[in-house]
């Protein structure tokens, strides 16, 4: 590992005449057990890290052939528009803003206020796609607080316990001029000829 250079012999013995200084000794430190030792921890942590995972979002979707009729008075409409802003409203009603922090717990009187909600997530084509993630995650925070208060109403004895479990009803659908013109009507903007959409 490591020697030690005395740098020639010594006389043994009494010193005669002048003090002579004392020889600095030299030290030699051999390193290759260092660097095997490096390179195994380097293998070590190689193999027992866990690497990130890549996240990705479970969206259930319904046959393609399916059709599902329901009124326009249950139809509630979340629209995204090309700066991130998020509009709503329900049936023909005015669209209104609304904060993405409260989003949720309008999601949650409304799902209270009509029975049988359907909500249509409309996203501008130059609107951030994380808003859209953003917008996903709200609906399954509602969803689970449903799940979880039924469960809880279920072990109280207040519900049926075959009652169907609850599910949150929603379907995303393609921006169109038509949304474009009704959020620009709302905010008084002119519209942005790089956001028209689909026909």
């Amino acid at each position: 590992m490591g020697a030690v250079d005395l740098g020639g012999p010594q006389s043994k013995g009494k010193k005669r005449g002048l003090r002579r200084p004392q020889r600095r000794l030299g030290v030699r430190i051999d390193m290759t057990p260092m660097v095997d030792i490096a390179f195994l921890l380097l293998i070590f942590y190689m193999v027992a890290t866990i690497f990130a995972e890549p996240q990705a979002m479970e969206i259930n979707l319904p046959p393609s052939k399916t059709e599902t009729k329901t009124k326009e008075s249950k139809v509630l409409t979340l629209r995204v528009d090309a700066k991130d802003r998020i509009f709503w409203n329900v049936a023909q009603d005015k669209p209104e803003p609304v904060d993405l922090a409260d989003l949720p717990k309008l999601l949650h009187d409304k799902v209270f206020e009509i029975p049988e909600l359907v909500t249509l997530v409309k996203i501008s084509k130059s609107a951030r796609y994380s808003r859209m993630i953003e917008i996903l995650d709200r609906i399954e925070i509602v969803e689970y607080r449903f799940k979880e208060g039924q469960k809880a109403a279920i072990k109280a004895g207040t519900r049926p316990a075959d009652e169907p479990e609850f599910s949150y009803v929603f379907s995303l659908a393609p921006w169109t001029r038509l949304d474009t013109k009704t959020i620009a009507s709302v905010t008084g903007e002119t519209e942005p000829s790089d956001d028209t959409g689909t026909p």
